[in-house]
């Protein structure tokens, strides 16, 4: 093995979005001679275990998996890593800050799929997510904005991930990054990153950085090997551990590029760090 690319999927691998091939033929023209030159693809991403497979479908090579964040770890289709959030804790975040915060409604990503609980519940409202999430095709993954089923997954189901959803318009997006440090300096149960108008939570200390790291380290993979590419907030613990080959994509917020060293203008130019290195 040369060298390692780390790479998210929203907003950079799958950037620009194509939502009937998942992914652009140019961008998976570069990933796959990527890995065909004897160089290792790691997909770390917030997304389900079950979509990445999907992912390595489309690319149709090995692939490494950091799932939700860095909750789940598998290579080979070995699970190296497996760290969800207790249920009873789980209840105690969604309890503690549903009405604190007036969330219009809470993502919950466990095995099973994509849980919604909603402030304002009725027909019409759950047509309204399940037509957003129907619109996603080639990215929507198993979803239910069913109250009950939301429950039972709450009390039974193994969560990875609760995702506080505040809105649509762009003063939530700052409201979002607002509390997404209040809850970093204030609860030291939950691991809170921010993404958009989301902030995503996982258990204490699961970053994607920390799982990366923690593979690498299995793996007695050198850093230096490694090169990261994001876009968003929950990149940005990968862009301050291996900052010398972070990669940022232009389509991300001011706030995230910053903490990169490099940014591209579109996904494929990261070849040019397998060439040049």
């Amino acid at each position: 093995m040369n060298k390692v690319l780390a790479t998210d999927l929203d907003g950079t691998l799958f950037y620009p979005r194509d939502r009937k091939r998942m992914i652009r033929p140019k961008n998976l023209k570069c990933v796959r001679q990527i890995v065909d030159d004897g160089n290792e693809l790691i997909l770390i991403s917030g997304r389900s275990y079950d979509f990445l497979k999907r992912v390595q479908q489309v690319i149709d090579r090995p692939c490494t998996f950091i799932c939700y964040n860095g909750a789940l770890i598998s290579s080979n289709d070995v699970i190296l890593k497996d760290k969800n959030i207790e249920n009873s804790l789980a209840k105690k975040i969604i309890d503690d800050f549903f009405d604190l915060f007036k969330l219009p409604a809470v993502f919950m990503m466990t095995t099973r799929g994509v849980f919604v609980k909603l402030r304002r519940q009725s027909k019409f409202v759950d047509w309204i997510y399940r037509s957003i999430y129907k619109m996603q095709k080639a990215y929507a993954e198993t979803f239910s904005a069913i109250k009950e089923d939301f429950d039972k997954e709450l009390n039974e189901g193994k969560i990875y991930k609760i995702m506080f959803f505040f809105g649509l318009r762009k003063k939530k997006k700052l409201k979002a990054a607002e509390y997404t440090s209040h809850l970093r300096e204030n609860y030291d149960y939950i691991e809170a990153n921010w993404s958009d108008t989301i902030i995503e939570l996982t258990d204490a200390n699961i970053t994607k950085s920390n799982s990366l790291v923690e593979y690498l380290n299995l793996k007695n993979i050198d850093k230096d090997k490694v090169c990261v590419v994001g876009d968003s907030g929950n990149d940005i613990s990968m862009f301050k551990e291996f900052y010398e080959n972070s990669y940022c994509m232009n389509n991300g917020f001011p706030s995230v590029k910053k903490h990169a060293k490099h940014v591209l203008k579109k996904w494929s130019d990261i070849s040019s760090f397998f060439e040049n290195n």
